[in-house]
């Protein structure tokens, strides 16, 4: 990659950067077309491979800008020191909101970045995936749910949270939505999951 590229002025860059996510989250690294790039941003061919030298060196890029952005906004936002899981999560997903604000496919492509394939990225971003499931994980690790007990359950509990919140961010970005509302309705399907965790917090644990 080449570092002049940060020499261009910010919006080029987030032009380029959007338009980078937007192919690469809807179409994998296979099939993310140059091309459809060129057409969503309006900036030349060449002028992508003189910066990033390949489709492969363009797709590192983008998933370690990625990385790097999402972890500074969390870090940003969130206290560290909460230890409910339902307000942490909150405070989570209002760091990505200011995330997609800025890039609205960031989220959705380090989402299908995870089950891509190609040997060629795959390899040069593992390193950068690892860092962002260590440091999520160690933010969630030690939260607590009101009145659940079951280890069993409280990982299910945290399972569900995580798939409603991927689904809602996966559909709302391909539908366009507003990024505030976006994280209005997230809100609400948390609080709805609370509600749900503490009145069953006493029935038998999950098998």
């Amino acid at each position: 990659m080449n570092d002049k590229f940060f020499d261009l002025p910010r919006e080029k860059q987030d032009r380029m950067i959007n338009g980078a996510l937007e192919v690469f989250a809807k179409n994998g690294f296979k099939h993310a077309s140059t091309d459809d790039m060129v057409k969503a941003v309006g900036v030349s061919k060449g002028l992508w491979f003189h910066y990033f030298g390949s489709k492969a060196g363009l797709y590192i890029f983008t998933y370690d800008y990625s990385v790097k952005y999402l972890l500074l906004e969390i870090t940003t936002v969130i206290n560290e020191n909460e230890k409910d899981f339902f307000e942490l999560t909150k405070q989570m997903e209002l760091a990505k909101n200011r995330v997609i604000r800025t890039y609205p496919y960031l989220l959705l492509f380090l989402e299908t970045a995870e089950g891509e394939a190609a040997e060629e990225v795959a390899a040069q971003t593992a390193e950068a995936r690892q860092t962002l499931m260590e440091k999520l994980d160690e933010l969630i690790r030690n939260t607590e749910i009101k009145g659940v007990e079951d280890r069993s359950r409280r990982d299910k509990i945290r399972r569900l949270t995580a798939l409603v919140i991927n689904g809602i961010t996966k559909e709302r970005t391909v539908s366009g939505t507003e990024p505030e509302a976006v994280y209005r309705e997230i809100k609400t399907y948390i609080e709805l999951i609370r509600e749900m965790a503490e009145r069953t917090a006493k029935e038998p644990p999950i098998s």
